[in-house]
């Protein structure tokens, strides 16, 4: 097995059929079919499964989808890292935020890096949490923030910092504070939400199920500005953090903390792997998140969260080099 059979391969899985795969690759068809069951036959097991609408990958498919993203990539940075008249820290950085993280701390780290390390060049994908979370297990990320249920230490993950959660919108009837409304008090309020895959979907069915509750879903939406758009329109309401709403006026669009019990979530930092420390450049980004989160929320540009606490031995552990 070679690094041109893993390209292939990679080629193949993202094109979703062989076909479509020769396009990108430039071969003929009976060419990519011939190296895919080279590739089968040299690790003993079935890579895809092929079927009138194209292929997918199996179990171990996917498995090996995965890490050969991440020794592709490796491979294709080792000339870049050799390279002469290159600042000692300098490469490609691929960061997933969602799309509640990403409004407030993107630009913020994008000036950072340029800073800092002008020779890293980000690569920034912006999608809510459930998708970014796919992206790293797929090995086409290096660095990405996640969403947690509890502050509870976890292999390869930096904790960053907590947030609540507020109802957006303006329910009928209204609640009787302006500031804050008990969860048990939306029992009856249309909400839309993100999908299924999302942790903040997965955090309200668990908060409302604690009650003996079902959330009154209307409609998923994959889409920071249209949640936000349709409780501005007062067909529904949505549960977010006041950070992404931070620019609108909390009165007439109505923005409440829920409370007893308070929606609260965590969002560390994440790298690909934990079998080994990142490469330079993954760890300088990383830091700079870090340095970044806590500069917005001490100049109170980034309301509603609250920083993680971390041991000196953690913050020598991650200290870029």
């Amino acid at each position: 097995m070679d690094i041109a059979q893993l390209r292939d391969f990679i080629a193949v899985v993202d094109a979703g059929s062989l076909s479509r795969a020769t396009r990108a690759l430039h071969v003929s068809q009976p060419a990519i079919s011939q190296r895919m069951a080279h590739l089968e036959a040299h690790l003993g097991v079935r890579l895809l499964d092929r079927g009138p609408r194209g292929v997918r990958p199996t179990s171990a498919g996917r498995a090996l989808y995965r890490d050969a993203q991440q020794l592709v990539r490796q491979f294709d940075r080792l000339a870049q890292d050799i390279a002469v008249s290159r600042p000692p820290v300098h490469g490609p950085v691929a960061i997933g935020l969602p799309t509640t993280v990403a409004a407030p701390l993107a630009p913020a780290l994008f000036t950072w890096v340029r800073a800092h390390y002008p020779g890293i060049h980000l690569q920034m994908f912006e999608s809510m949490s459930g998708y970014v979370h796919e992206l790293l297990l797929a090995g086409r990320l290096d660095l990405a923030a996640v969403f947690r249920e509890d502050a509870a230490p976890r292999p390869a993950e930096l904790p960053l910092y907590s947030e609540s959660l507020y109802l957006i919108g303006q329910p009928d009837p209204a609640p009787a504070a302006q500031a804050d409304v008990p969860l048990t008090d939306l029992r009856h309020v249309p909400l839309v939400t993100p999908g299924a895959r999302s942790n903040l979907r997965t955090l309200v069915d668990r908060a409302f199920a604690a009650h003996a509750m079902v959330p009154v879903n209307v409609g998923d939406v994959e889409s920071l500005g249209t949640l936000i758009r349709i409780a501005e329109s007062g067909e529904a309401c949505t549960i977010l953090p006041r950070s992404v709403v931070a620019d609108h006026d909390p009165h007439r669009l109505g923005v409440r903390r829920i409370v007893a019990p308070a929606l609260r979530r965590h969002v560390a930092v994440l790298t690909a792997t934990d079998r080994y420390e990142p490469r330079d450049s993954v760890a300088a980004v990383r830091r700079g998140i870090v340095e970044v989160t806590r500069e917005l929320a001490a100049a109170d540009r980034w309301p509603g969260i609250r920083l993680a606490e971390r041991p000196a031995a953690a913050d020598a552990r991650h200290e870029a080099p």
